[in-house]
């Protein structure tokens, strides 16, 4: 399978191969989750190049960011299915599911990425441009020619 990659001038960031990242599951849902992935991680680097911010360096920050809004989506849609508090498996006894608990941790870890990326809205001020590198010219780089061309 090929990767991949966002392009741009210096912003050339592989995505993360889903195949390898999200694994084949009995229902079928991996192939739904993979498409998921890709739509999020190309919404994310979107913006990331938008703000100029987009950098190879942080192509890990978005893969776990993509992750922790999958495992979000997954938990949510279990607890809108079972509800919030359910029955313990022994006792009956209500408790917490644990898709809510999980839902709560994909939000945590979702919003710490998206601080480290600067892109809630209250962070977006301190995101400052990557550097891209330039080529300095001397002045005689006018008399050199290149060779075979």
């Amino acid at each position: 399978m090929a990767l991949d990659v966002i392009a741009g001038p210096g912003m050339d960031v592989e995505e993360p191969d889903w195949e390898l990242l999200i694994a084949e599951r009995p229902d079928g849902l991996h192939a739904n989750l993979r498409k998921m992935a890709r739509r999020e991680w190309s919404r994310v680097c979107g913006e990331l190049r938008d703000m100029q911010t987009l950098a190879a360096v942080n192509r890990h920050a978005v893969q776990r960011l993509v992750l922790a809004y999958i495992r979000y989506d997954l938990a949510a849609a279990k607890v809108l299915l079972e509800g919030e508090v359910v029955g313990s498996p022994n006792t009956g006894v209500p408790q917490l599911s644990m898709w809510q608990v999980a839902m709560r941790q994909a939000d945590s870890d979702a919003t710490t990425a998206e601080m480290e990326l600067c892109l809630n809205p209250r962070r977006r001020g301190a995101a400052t441009k990557v550097q891209r590198k330039t080529k300095r010219v001397t002045a005689a780089d006018s008399y050199l020619k290149r060779a075979g061309g």
